[in-house]
C-alpha cells in the first residue's frame, strides 16, 4: 500500500465509510477504488482515469483531490494528453498569411488609381459629347437664294392629368428575433459558469470522440443521466433539460467530448480536465 492509498483509505474509515458505499457515491467500480488504496494502477484503464478517480475518492471523503494529486505526483502515472499537446506545433494564424498578398496589394494599388482615374475622364467625355447639341440641317430656296432653317414642329402640350391620391402605406414593423447566446462567467478550479438566454428549448447534446467520463445533474443534484458512466468513441448522448433550471455537466476528458445546448458549441474554458460546465438557464 502505497502513502496516498493509506491516507485515502484512513480518510474512507474515519467517514465511515465501506468500498461498496463508496462505489455508491463516486459510481467507480469497487475493483479500482481497492486498487488505488493498494497503489496497484496496472489494472486501471489508464492514466487519465487513475488520476481522474483518484481525485473523485478524495472529494468523497472529505479531501482536497487537487493538493493530493500534487503532493503525491510522484506515486501516480502522469497523462500522456499533457506531452502530446505540448509537441504539437503552433498553427499559423490568418493574420500572418494574409501579410504577404496584403503587401502586394499596396504596391499595385496606385497604378489601379490612376487606370481608373483615366477610365473616369474618357467615360465623361464620351457622355459629353454625345449629348451636345446637333445642328439643324438648313433648306436653301433655289428661287431667291435665301437659306431658310428648318424647325421642327412643336409639339403639342397636353394639360397634367389629375394624379390619384395615393394610399398611405403601412408600415410593417418586424419584432426582434431573439438569437441563443451562451455568455461564458468565472472559473472557479474545475467549475466554469455559462448563461443562456434566447433559447426556446433546452437540449444538451454530447458527442465522444474517445474514452470520457459524463455526468449530468440539475440544479437539485439529481443526477439526469442514469447512469453516471463512461462513454465511448462514436457514441452520442442527447438529454431534453427543459425542466431544469440549471444543469451542471462533468466531462472527465475534454479532448474527447464535446458538449452542444441546441446544437450549439459549449466552448470549454481551458484544456483542463476533468471540468464542470454550470449552464443557467434564463428562460
Amino acid at each position: 500500500m502505497t502513502e496516498l492509498g493509506a491516507r485515502l483509505k484512513e480518510a474512507r474509515v474515519a467517514k465511515g465509510f465501506s468500498i461498496d458505499d463508496l462505489q455508491e457515491i463516486t459510481k467507480i467500480q469497487k475493483r479500482y477504488l481497492s486498487s488505488i488504496e493498494q497503489g496497484n494502477y496496472a489494472t486501471m484503464p489508464g492514466a487519465f482515469y487513475v488520476r481522474a478517480f483518484i481525485k473523485q475518492y478524495a472529494e468523497a471523503v472529505g479531501l482536497n483531490g487537487d493538493e493530493l494529486l500534487e503532493t503525491y505526483k510522484s506515486e501516480i502515472p502522469s497523462s500522456a494528453s499533457d506531452d502530446v499537446s505540448k509537441n504539437i506545433p503552433p498553427t499559423p494564424t490568418r493574420r500572418t498569411l494574409g501579410g504577404q498578398s496584403s503587401n502586394r496589394f499596396m504596391e499595385i494599388f496606385p497604378m489601379l488609381v490612376v487606370a481608373l482615374f483615366v477610365v473616369a475622364i474618357i467615360v465623361i467625355v464620351w457622355t459629353l459629347f454625345q449629348s451636345g447639341p446637333k445642328d439643324v440641317p438648313e433648306e436653301i430656296d433655289t428661287e431667291t437664294g435665301l437659306t431658310m432653317e428648318t424647325k421642327p414642329p412643336k409639339e403639342e402640350v397636353k394639360p397634367p392629368a389629375e394624379e390619384e391620391p395615393e394610399e398611405p402605406i403601412e408600415e410593417v414593423v418586424e419584432e426582434p428575433v431573439m438569437e441563443q447566446q451562451i455568455t461564458v462567467g468565472a472559473t472557479q478550479g474545475e467549475n466554469t459558469t455559462y448563461d443562456l438566454t434566447g433559447a426556446e428549448g433546452y437540449e444538451v447534446k454530447v458527442v465522444a470522440t474517445g474514452k470520457s467520463w459524463l455526468s449530468i445533474q440539475d440544479q437539485n443534484g439529481v443526477e439526469m443521466m442514469q447512469p453516471a458512466r463512461e462513454i465511448q468513441a462514436g457514441e452520442t448522448f442527447t438529454l431534453d433539460a427543459s425542466n431544469a433550471e440549471r444543469i451542471r455537466i462533468r466531462v472527465g476528458s475534454t479532448p474527447n467530448a464535446s458538449v452542444y445546448i441546441n446544437n450549439q458549441l459549449v466552448e470549454y474554458p481551458s484544456e483542463r480536465t476533468p471540468q464542470n460546465l454550470v449552464i443557467q438557464f434564463n428562460k
